[in-house]
C-alpha cells in the first residue's frame, strides 16, 4: 500500500483510530527539534503550542500596525489643522519647526525654497540652469532616504553636518496640469544611520511632502 493510499484510507475512515486507541496511544514519532522519540499526543501539542505562537505573533504585529496608523493620522491632523491656520512662510516655517521636533524627533532640519523672498526669514536658494551646489537634493522629485554629498550637507546644515549620519529629503513640488515645477525642499537630518535608511520605506514622509506642498503653494506669492 502507499502512502497516498494510507492518508486516503485514514481521511475516509475518521473513526479509525476510535476503533484501535491501543494504536494510537502506542504511535511515536521523531522530536521536531532534538529528534528524540515522543508520543502522537505530545507532537500534536508542540504542534498547537507552534500554532498558538505564530497567530500570538501574528496578533502582536496587527497591534503594533494598528498602532503606527493611529499615529500617523494623529500626526497627519495636526499638520492639516496647522496648515489650515498658516498665513505665511514665517507660519510655515514654525509649523516644520513643531513638526520636525515633535513628530520625527530629529535634531536637524533645513527648509529651503527655490526663488528669492527677501521679506522672509525662510532661507531661499536661486535655482540656476546646470545647478551644481544642490544638484542631487533638487534633483529629487519623489521623498529619498540615505545620504548627501558633503558639499551639499555643508550648505544645508552649515552648522552640524558632521553630526549627520542620515537624512530624509522631501522635495516641495507642484504638479499642476502635470507638469512639475520645483518649489522647494524640507531634508531631515539625523545622527543615526538607521533613522533615514535607504531601505526604509518612505511612504509616510511623501504623504507629509504631499501636504507640505499644498500649504507652501497656497502661501507663495
Amino acid at each position: 500500500m502507499s502512502e497516498e493510499e494510507v492518508i486516503q484510507y485514514l481521511s475516509n475512515t475518521p473513526e479509525f483510530f476510535i476503533r484501535n486507541a491501543d494504536l494510537l496511544e502506542s504511535l511515536t514519532l521523531p522530536h521536531p527539534v532534538n529528534g528524540k522519540v515522543i508520543s502522537l499526543l505530545e507532537y500534536q501539542v508542540n504542534l498547537l503550542r507552534k500554532s498558538t505562537a505564530d497567530y500570538r505573533a501574528q496578533f502582536e504585529r496587527l497591534v503594533e500596525v494598528a498602532r503606527e496608523n493611529e499615529s500617523t493620522m494623529q500626526k497627519s491632523r495636526r499638520l492639516v489643522l496647522a496648515g489650515l491656520t498658516c498665513s505665511s512662510l514665517d507660519d510655515l516655517a514654525v509649523i516644520i519647526d513643531d513638526m520636525v521636533r515633535e513628530d520625527f524627533d530629529v535634531s536637524h532640519h533645513a527648509l529651503i525654497l527655490y526663488g528669492a523672498f527677501p521679506d522672509n526669514a525662510v532661507r531661499s536658494y536661486k535655482l540656476e540652469e546646470g545647478e551644481v551646489s544642490l544638484s542631487h537634493t533638487s534633483g529629487f522629485t519623489e521623498c529619498f532616504c540615505g545620504t548627501l554629498p558633503d558639499n551639499e550637507m555643508s550648505l544645508l546644515f552649515p552648522d552640524g553636518a558632521t553630526s549627520i549620519r542620515s537624512v530624509a529629503v522631501l522635495p516641495l513640488l507642484s504638479r499642476e496640469s502635470g507638469a512639475i515645477k520645483k518649489c522647494g525642499v524640507l531634508v531631515l537630518g539625523a545622527e543615526s544611520k538607521s533613522a533615514f535608511d535607504k531601505d526604509k520605506g518612505a511612504l509616510f514622509l511623501q504623504y507629509v511632502a504631499d501636504l507640505l506642498s499644498a500649504i507652501l503653494l497656497r502661501l507663495l506669492p
